[in-house]
């Protein structure tokens, strides 16, 4: 055996020979000791023979010098694609009656690392992949002269994920590397990722699994010890094409508080291509967060209610109705002031020397009109409470838009007491904005399955949550119960959140929910 570096050996024999080699696919779990390694080259050089090639590589002693090999095991994809051919070589003990037959459990326990998916996905097409088995069960001596002896067993690719929980996703992967069903570049990076945080590794850097999975695309930005999962992620989502694969995920609600951020869960059940996003990443900060572009925010006012200004529709009606209601005092007045003078002239006319015939008397002409004015007046304030009720309590067409945050649960008719002075009905509980949101459909004679918000604490569970958040040992994940208000919509949403939000940003869209 002889390690030779590629770019020495081209030198010396020309690039115009192609080094065909074999790559022997292995997990460590499997193979510990020295002895396990000298094992697997004696298992690569027998299978170098068997397909008539020069070369074979193994990755316990090809990823070159110390100082390199940390860039190198994220690299070891391109060393599948080049490959002749993949075999795999898997180590443990096999009961009498396995022998001969497929080691399903050393097979699935090395398909369930996370390195080895991305080996099976990109392995050449052409040849059926070779399985050697070391059976632990046998005298030491004889373990490696019975692997060699015994001829490999042979499994079409396509055949690997029946092997598996997860068939259905790696047939998937497995169509999109054989060009038969392509996937979208979102489709593929969250499909891949689905897959791969199934499997398991002893972690060597926080952002394994995003590496693993850097090895299936084109742009592969350097790994960094200091990244988190998500910022490896993240780089690695910004670096290629994703199909704005990160804007999509901050639109997602997590159908738990503790959900991974690669869960890809959403409560309302919308994937991430349903989803029209409405910004931009542009950066990654620290504590895995991103720096948006673009966002849409308002803010939420917590510390007092503020007086809400209405618009409606200013109909003739209405304009008729403000006209009179201004000027009922003023007719009042005139009414009064017409009947005083009245009678202070009829009282001075009886020691007048004039007397009028065949015409209205002054005295009777003023208070004639007295009494209209003070008729008229009179009739608008009785009607008063109809008329501001038409006038002002009508249908409302416009209104200025607040976000008002209480910590708690509030019912609506004390919001508005608090907002418009009275409970005026106005204000309505949303229908799927929360979680925590209650909804129930109504049939009438012109709405069939009309779709109206209810109040959340008729729900025995959202009550309970609501008493227990109120709790000093809350013990709800933390998770605590606040109401917002939104006079735009004129709807009220109960939410939890661990802090109180600061801002509500429009980030994308789906199915005409923002």
């Amino acid at each position: 055996m002889k390690i030779i570096n590629v770019r020495q050996w081209r030198n010396t024999n020309g690039n115009d020979i192609a080094l065909e080699y074999i790559m022997v696919s292995y997990t460590g779990e499997q193979f510990v000791t020295d002895e396990d390694k000298r094992h697997l080259h004696f298992i690569g050089q027998h299978a170098a023979r068997a397909a008539g090639v020069k070369a074979y590589w193994v990755g316990c002693s090809c990823l070159g010098p110390e100082n390199e090999v940390e860039q190198n095991v994220w690299r070891i994809s391109d060393v599948i694609r080049g490959a002749f051919q993949m075999i795999i070589a898997v180590a443990g003990p096999i009961t009498s009656t396995e022998q001969g037959s497929l080691p399903l459990n050393l097979l699935s326990q090395w398909g369930n690392r996370v390195w080895t998916l991305p080996e099976l996905l990109l392995s050449p097409e052409h040849d059926d992949i070779r399985i050697y088995t070391i059976n632990r069960n046998l005298n030491p001596s004889m373990r490696l002269e019975h692997c060699l002896n015994t001829p490999p067993t042979q499994i079409n690719r396509r055949n690997f994920p029946r092997f598996w929980d997860d068939d259905t996703v790696i047939g998937q992967l497995l169509d999109h590397y054989e060009g038969s069903v392509i996937l979208s570049p979102l489709e593929l990076m969250a499909t891949a990722l689905k897959s791969l945080q199934a499997r398991h590794t002893t972690q060597y850097l926080p952002g394994d699994l995003s590496y693993s999975l850097m090895g299936l695309l084109r742009q592969r930005p350097n790994a960094r010890k200091s990244d988190t999962a998500f910022q490896a992620f993240a780089r690695l989502s910004l670096a290629n094409d994703s199909n704005l694969l990160l804007e999509r995920l901050i639109c997602l609600l997590p159908t738990s508080p503790n959900a991974p951020w690669y869960s890809f869960t959403d409560h309302w059940d919308a994937n991430l291509w349903d989803i029209y996003p409405k910004t931009q990443v542009c950066g990654i900060g620290d504590a895995d967060t991103v720096i948006l572009d673009g966002a849409r925010a308002a803010s939420i006012r917590w510390k007092s209610f503020k007086n809400v200004i209405l618009r409606g529709h200013d109909t003739l009606k209405r304009k008729i109705m403000r006209i009179a209601l201004s000027l009922t005092g003023v007719f009042l007045l005139f009414g009064i002031l017409m009947l005083a003078i009245g009678g202070a002239v009829g009282g001075s006319s009886g020691n007048s020397y004039y007397s009028y015939s065949g015409s209205a008397s002054p005295k009777t002409s003023l208070q004639a009109v007295g009494g209209v004015f003070l008729a008229l007046s009179l009739c608008v304030l009785l009607s008063s409470p109809y008329l501001i009720d038409r006038l002002y309590l009508g249908k409302v067409w416009a209104s200025q838009p607040w976000f008002f945050g209480i910590e708690g649960y509030m019912p609506l008719h004390q919001i508005e007491k608090y907002i418009f002075g009275a409970d005026l009905g106005r204000l309505s509980w949303s229908t799927t904005s929360s979680p925590l949101s209650r909804h129930d459909y109504l049939n009438s004679a012109t709405l069939a399955n009309y779709c109206e918000g209810q109040d959340p604490r008729l729900d025995p569970q959202v009550d309970a949550r609501v008493k227990q958040s109120l709790q000093p040992n809350n013990n709800n994940n933390g998770m605590k119960v606040f109401t917002l208000v939104d006079t735009y919509t004129m709807t009220v949403t109960l939410f939890e959140a661990r802090r109180p939000p600061t801002a509500v940003l429009a980030v994308g869209e789906e199915g005409g929910m923002q």
